[in-house]
Parts: structure tokens; C-alpha cells; sequence
């Protein structure tokens, strides 16, 4: 467990807070280039900004002790998406609109978007956590055993083969589950990060706060959506009249698992790696050392 080290507020908070800020009032006043890459420019001011919270409360943080391990998960992040950029060519369920005219500038805002989007479920995760992270742990235990990590994965690869040879929009909430499943099962196999592992040792802590984190970026993510100038829509047939924002709102209920995707996602891919770093905070905090590296 981590010691709680409450110290001031970094000075660099109060740049990412500006930043936003300086987004928003640049896209009120009808900057192009800030109304098309907005959702990155307040990504990246919203994570300087909660990485300084969480500094503040612990005494540590990605970007002020941890910046290796931030590095690293930048390109992981850009290929957990676009994992889920693939499923959509085929399901559909979302597309893009006022896209820069040259390719690289499509690229640059592809590339910068899907960058942001791990770090800021991990370091809203990371704040939540240290508020509520103590009382989730010590808790009642959960078997989970061999045969049920083994239900998961082939449960989950299930959903995705099915969503790759029937593919359908009305297939859209397959992905998420499929992906959750398999990832789950296929990681307490390898014993590399899982949520089963945790619940067998009665330890919630990361679980809910991501479960949190997905919700509170979910509502972020598709406000700040709703008025950037290059922005996504979706194609969901389930109310597709009841919406929030660009989102149909039952479509907010895929944001908490994709918050558990992207942690073990990430999990695996650090595993494949060749790259040996310190143990990340979360890994610490909840006993899941990737093989070959220090606890």
C-alpha cells in the first residue's frame, strides 16, 4: 500500500488548467485550429491538471515521479484504440466529421486523441482511489478458478468472432463485453494483471475506481465532443432519439467496462513487451508485478 504524502498543489496544475481554459475560450471565439484539435488540447490539460491532484494528495504521480512508466503508456494507449477503430469498420457504430483536409493533419489529431485517452482513465482512476481506496480493500474474497478464467476468454473471443462474421450495428455493445472477457480470462492465465486476482484477495480498489474513472471520462469525453469542431457521431440503434449530448445515452453504459479494457489491455501489452520498467503505481498498490520486473 501506498503511504499517503500530502503535499501543495503543483505549479504545473495550474498549466493544464489553463490550458482547458485557454481551449475553451479559443474555441468560443471561433479558432479553427482549437475547434479541430479541442478534444486532445483539453485531454492533455485535464491530465496535467489531475496528475497535479493526485501529486498533491500522495506525493507522487505519473508525471511528477512516474514519467517513464507515462511514456510508455502513450503508445500503448494510441493501440488499445485503435483496436477498437478496427471492430468499428466493420460494426460502424461511429464516424468522424470535420476532419483536418491533409493527412497528416488527420493523423496528427488520430494519433494525439488516442494518446490521451489511457492516461486520463489511469490518473482520474489513480485520484479516485486515493479517496475511497482503503475501504475497498480487506474485503470478503471471491473464488475465481481455473475454469472460470477459461469461460471468460473463450466467452469473450466468442462475441468477437460473432461480431466479426455477422457484423451489424446493433451489435455494438459485442466489442466491449468480448474484449473485457477475453482480456480478463487470458491475463489471470498468464497471471499479469487481472481483476480476478484482486478479488481473490478481497482487494476492490482498483475495480471500482476504474469502474468511476470510466464514467467520469465517458461524460467528458462526449461534452467535449459535442462542441469541438472535429468531432465523432454515432450510429447506435438502441434510442438513438434519446440522447446526451452526441451519445445515445445507453451507450454511457460501455464507458465503466472500457475503463477495465484499457487497464488490461495495457496489462497484456506490457507483457508482450521487451521493455523491463519500475512497477507503475497501480501495479504496486495492488501486488500485479509484471514478470521479469522489482516489485
Amino acid at each position: 500500500m501506498i503511504e499517503q504524502k500530502h503535499r501543495r498543489f503543483p505549479l504545473y496544475g495550474l498549466a493544464g488548467m489553463l490550458i482547458i481554459l485557454a481551449a475553451e475560450l479559443f474555441l468560443f471565439a471561433g479558432n479553427v485550429w482549437v475547434g479541430t484539435y479541442f478534444t486532445p488540447l483539453v485531454w492533455t490539460g485535464y491530465i496535467i491538471f489531475v496528475d497535479a491532484l493526485v501529486a498533491a494528495r500522495k506525493g507522487e504521480s505519473p508525471l511528477s515521479s512516474r514519467r517513464r512508466e507515462l511514456v510508455f503508456l502513450v503508445p500503448i494507449s494510441i493501440v488499445t484504440w485503435y483496436a477498437f477503430e478496427g471492430l468499428n469498420l466493420v460494426l460502424k457504430n461511429w464516424s468522424y466529421v470535420n476532419l483536418p483536409p491533409t493527412a497528416a493533419g488527420r493523423w496528427l489529431g488520430y494519433a494525439w486523441s488516442y494518446a490521451t485517452i489511457s492516461p486520463a482513465v489511469f490518473v482520474t482512476a489513480e485520484l479516485i482511489e486515493s479517496v475511497v481506496g482503503e475501504r475497498l480493500r480487506g474485503r470478503i474474497p471471491r473464488a475465481f478458478g481455473r475454469k472460470t478464467e477459461t469461460a471468460f476468454f473463450f466467452a469473450g473471443l466468442s462475441l468477437i468472432v460473432i461480431v466479426l462474421l455477422f457484423p451489424s450495428p446493433w451489435l455494438a455493445p459485442l466489442p466491449w463485453i468480448g474484449a473485457l472477457l477475453l482480456f480478463e480470462g487470458m491475463n489471470d492465465r498468464l497471471g499479469i494483471g487481472s481483476f480476478s486476482r484482486m478479488f481473490r484477495a478481497g482487494d476492490y480498489a482498483l475495480f471500482v475506481s476504474l469502474l468511476i474513472s470510466g464514467a467520469i471520462c465517458g461524460i467528458l469525453w462526449e461534452s467535449w465532443n459535442f462542441r469541438a469542431l472535429a468531432k465523432w457521431n454515432y450510429n447506435v440503434p438502441y434510442l438513438p432519439g434519446v440522447r446526451l449530448f452526441e451519445m445515445p445515452v445507453l451507450g454511457y453504459l460501455g464507458f465503466p467496462p472500457f475503463a477495465l479494457e484499457c487497464y488490461l489491455m495495457y496489462r497484456f501489452i506490457r507483457y508482450l513487451t521487451p521493455c523491463r520498467l519500475t512497477a507503475d503505481v497501480l501495479d504496486r498498490q495492488w501486488n500485479v508485478t509484471p514478470p521479469g520486473e522489482a516489485p
